[in-house]
């Protein structure tokens, strides 16, 4: 690449049709990306924004294909005039799904799986590798089989690797999508010395925007595939005006006093150490526990243990005559079963023609109808899924990071629908990072650490939080 000194981006009229779709996923997009700078993307879930960062990756139409006309250029010189492969150590692509980037058994062969094809010398792949887990705060995982680490610490895995690449554009889609608040500030920490030191141009897909603060981005609105608005760095924007999730106003949930739902009495939980112990508590009708916690500290496992999916050490749960479990799991294609959207809207609860597009229409998934599930962007199978339990009627309603991928009306609806389930009896069981929405929904909190576990109203959560220190889980750190 003649111009590799240079690396800065020029995005002229590009637009991207896939296969399957009607539409283009970006319309004429142009942009201009300085060196060094800091650019955030935002918009409603499905709007183009993973395939801008494939396409700037080169991943869209070398290895996805996809209708492509317009031009990208780095430092100059066109995209399509360099092989994907060439581009590995001047742009790398963090991706939405760390489950579709992970390709090794172990987490420090991840690490080491780029710079080793690079064809580095030893001592610095393993140099590299090292300063990649203690930057990411994941060193103590270095010798964990990757598919035994929870969500967040597969994304911090994700983002290491990449990393340990050194490349000099970074692109991220929703890099705090799976982090814990904790490593949400790490992360951002982390990006803001690397912009600082060595000029990396940074592009940031993100819903929350409050969480790129430390970054003080350049932020780029889209709908429908073409730019609708652009914000200077660090102007202030009112969120709910822009359709981005910040601030939550929701009405104060009802005290709860219905029958028991489900009993849990003193279970504990975990793989080679206990993840927690004795842990008791009982859900009733019409109630909201919302579950918070860093990441690998046992949140998904006890969404499994109330569903039946696994079994406590220890303790006890009960579930009341009559109750039907609805779980959407954190990641959708580990539920998504048949070959097209209408299907698996039908697929286990059949409905006339009429009931399946209200559905759709219902889920913003209207138009979507013979695409193939798991080419929608992570935002629409989340909504698919959500769609596919609630047809199922459920009483107990168990949400894991229900709202990744999701902007602020779709935030909205995945909320009306979970207060539908409790207004008509049900009860939910949210995991979510997302801390000021926790305390807007939650009847009560439950904070799950190694060796700590707090169950309570939020404000009293919250408050002992504050208390220990830990205020990257307290809602004021986000507001």
């Amino acid at each position: 690449m003649p111009s590799s000194e240079r690396f800065d981006i020029a995005i002229s009229k590009l637009s991207v049709r896939y296969p399957d779709r009607d539409s283009d996923a970006l319309v004429g997009f142009s942009e201009t990306i300085a060196e060094g700078e800091v650019v955030a993307i935002a918009g409603p879930s499905g709007c183009g924004k993973t395939t801008l960062c494939r396409t700037l990756a080169g991943f869209v139409p070398s290895m996805i294909p996809a209708a492509v006309s317009g031009d990208v250029c780095l430092g100059g010189e066109s995209l399509r005039n360099v092989a994907p492969e060439a581009l590995a150590t001047r742009i790398g692509l963090v991706q939405q799904d760390p489950d579709a980037q992970i390709c090794t058994l172990s987490a420090w062969q991840e690490v080491a799986f780029g710079p080793e094809n690079l064809c580095l010398p030893a001592p610095e792949v393993r140099a590299r590798v090292e300063r990649g887990l203690a930057e990411l705060g994941i060193a103590h995982l270095r010798d964990r089989v990757t598919t035994t680490l929870s969500g967040g610490e597969k994304q911090r895995l994700a983002i290491a690797s990449i990393l340990a690449m050194e490349p000099r554009v970074l692109l991220f889609d929703e890099p705090t999508a799976n982090l814990d608040p904790r490593g949400v500030q790490a992360l951002f920490a982390t990006l803001s010395d690397f912009g600082r030191a060595g000029k990396r141009t940074l592009v940031v897909i993100e819903h929350r925007i409050d969480a790129l603060r430390a970054l003080a981005p350049r932020l780029v609105l889209l709908d429908h595939g073409e730019t609708v608005e652009r914000y200077p760095a660090r102007e202030r924007i009112d969120y709910a005006e822009a359709g981005l999730r910040g601030a939550w106003a929701l009405p104060a949930p009802e005290t709860a006093s219905g029958s028991p739902r489900i009993v849990v009495d003193r279970i504990s939980f975990g793989y080679d150490e206990a993840l927690w112990r004795d842990l008791s508590f009982t859900l009733r009708e019409g109630e909201v526990l919302v579950v918070i916690g860093p990441n690998g500290g046992g949140k998904t496992s006890l969404l499994r243990l109330l569903a039946g999916l696994a079994s406590s050490r220890t303790g006890t749960i009960e579930r009341a005559r009559g109750t039907q479990v609805g779980f959407v799991f954190q990641h959708p294609h580990h539920q998504i079963f048949e070959r097209t959207v209408r299907q698996e809207i039908k697929l286990g609860n059949p409905r006339d023609a009429g009931g399946v597009d209200a559905e759709l229409l219902d889920a913003r998934l209207a138009g979507l109808d013979d695409a193939v599930p798991l080419s929608l962007s992570l935002g629409e199978q989340r909504r698919l899924t959500m769609a596919t339990t609630l047809a199922l009627r459920p009483n107990l309603l168990l949400l894991d990071e229900p709202f990744i991928g999701q902007d602020r009306r779709n935030v909205l609806w995945m909320i009306s629908r979970l207060r539908e389930v409790v207004a008509a009896g049900g009860t939910a069981v949210l995991v979510t990072h997302d801390i000021p929405l926790a305390a807007a929904l939650a009847d009560r909190v439950l904070y799950l650490d190694r060796g700590v576990q707090l169950l309570g109203p939020p404000d009293e959560v919250f408050g002992r939080l504050r208390d220990l220190g830990e205020i990257a889980f307290t809602p004021e750190t986000w507001s």
